[in-house]
């Protein structure tokens, strides 16, 4: 059985509580039916896993679940968790849920007490008392709960694991992305077949179909960007997309880039059992030494969770020389990488420059675009938003190539100075990270 267990001593605490409670007040009152006391998954007390089984379900015995309903017992206390949708998760209490034969025959009832371990604690303690005949069944409801506690659905937002916010909604259009040409359609090519084509692919050669990309490059380059929109492409094709976030701990003893957020992304693809996109920025900082050897067992496809409908997993890193050879060099750990790179072509450099300035745009503003070949996609924009800034501040009603000449140099006297501190500070052990190579 699936089962989430205690680690604290005031859990354990709450154990004793309420297995004190079952053996002095319930099970003398029950002495029928050999009952058991089973240590359970919170799964069996979530709303929403609950409302998600069929009706019609049957459990092994030919048993199906049809309710619950609340009894008094004083050692719990009734508690609900809601969602950020408002949806009921987790109901605390004393319930007895019942199950109906399909056939002749009576039906049956299970006791679940479920309570938090303490006011600061989130944790879950879930004790069943089970008929020793019905344990089968019992074990068979409690693993579809867990399993539907995992189980999502594609909607409009983008589904975030281990961040501050549980979705979001991606802003950034594929035809926003200025990239050379035919990276972008690689790109877009690559990941479109996979789901039209490839998932046939992997599971008429025996293999798990799990595709891994890695967009590289430089900071500010536009693989954020990139990922918004390879996002909101998958919500238009009804895909399941998922976010691995790194800006919060799930526990105080690990960091907010774990490698257990990972399996979990996984494990949501699996169990909702949909064509998935899992998105991983920042892939690098995952790597620490003591999970390193789980990432790439996951990434081998040996410990990745099956989703027979196909996961496409793609991560970024600013820093592809951080990654262990054994992931870059072997095939089928990462099975295609894409460099992101700056702005090459004064085409794509006009072209964000007039996407950023957008009405603002004049001809003479093509000037300074030879200027910006060389940059990363992030300083052409931050050009312009700096040069629109002054437009505002002035209460003007264009903006003059002179105002948008004076932002560029004020900013690459930023980067210039920054170049230079680094420079100096390479004696101490810091290492300058080159954001262009324009020299203009």
């Amino acid at each position: 059985m699936s089962r989430c267990l205690p680690t604290t001593a005031e859990g354990q605490l709450k154990i004793d509580v309420l297995t004190a409670w079952v053996e002095t007040e319930w099970l003398p009152a029950h002495p029928e039916g050999n009952l058991q006391t089973v240590l359970d998954t919170p799964a069996i007390i979530n709303h929403i896993a609950l409302n998600k089984l069929p009706k019609d379900f049957q459990f092994k015995g030919d048993y199906t679940y049809t309710g619950l309903r609340e009894i008094e017992c004083p050692v719990v206390t009734r508690i609900s968790q809601f969602t950020w949708q408002a949806e009921r998760r987790y109901q605390t209490g004393a319930f007895l849920y019942r199950f109906d034969p399909v056939e002749a025959g009576e039906p049956v009832e299970v006791l679940v007490l479920g309570t938090y371990n303490g006011e600061e604690s989130y944790q879950l303690t879930v004790v069943s008392v089970v008929p020793g005949d019905f344990i089968p069944a019992w074990v068979h409801f409690a693993n579809e709960c867990a399993r539907l506690e995992n189980t999502i659905e594609p909607e409009s937002k983008v589904i975030v694991v281990g961040g501050r916010t549980a979705a979001f909604t991606p802003t950034t259009k594929w035809d926003e992305i200025i990239l050379p040409e035919k990276l972008k359609a690689d790109i877009l090519e690559d990941v479109s077949s996979f789901f039209s084509k490839g998932i046939q692919v992997y599971t008429r050669l025996n293999l798990k179909p799990f595709r891994k990309l890695l967009l590289a490059g430089v900071p500010g380059t536009g693989k954020t960007m990139l990922c918004s929109a390879l996002a909101s492409w998958a919500i238009e094709q009804g895909l399941l997309v998922i976010y691995i976030s790194s800006s919060q701990k799930w526990r105080d003893d690990e960091p907010a880039a774990t490698f257990s957020k990972i399996q979990h992304a996984l494990d949501l693809a699996a169990n909702s059992a949909y064509p998935t996109l899992i998105l991983l920025e920042e892939m690098d900082a995952y790597l620490h030494a003591d999970q390193k050897a789980q990432v790439l067992n996951v990434l081998d496809g040996s410990e990745a969770a099956l989703n027979p409908k196909g996961t496409l997993m793609i991560c970024t890193t600013n820093y592809p020389e951080a990654i262990d050879e054994r992931i870059l060099k072997r095939p089928g750990r990462l099975d295609r990488i894409f460099i992101i790179p700056e702005t090459k072509l004064a085409v794509d450099a006009e072209k964000m420059l007039r996407q950023y300035l957008g009405d603002m745009w004049q001809e003479s503003h093509s000037r300074l675009v030879p200027k910006l070949v060389g940059y990363p996609g992030a300083f052409i924009r931050e050009v312009a938003i700096h040069a629109l800034t002054q437009v505002a501040y002035a209460n003007a009603e264009s903006l003059e190539y002179s105002v948008l000449e004076d932002s560029y140099k004020s900013l690459k006297e930023q980067l210039d100075a920054r170049d230079d501190f680094l420079t100096q500070r390479i004696g101490i052990g810091l290492q300058p990270i080159a954001l262009h190579t324009n020299g203009n």
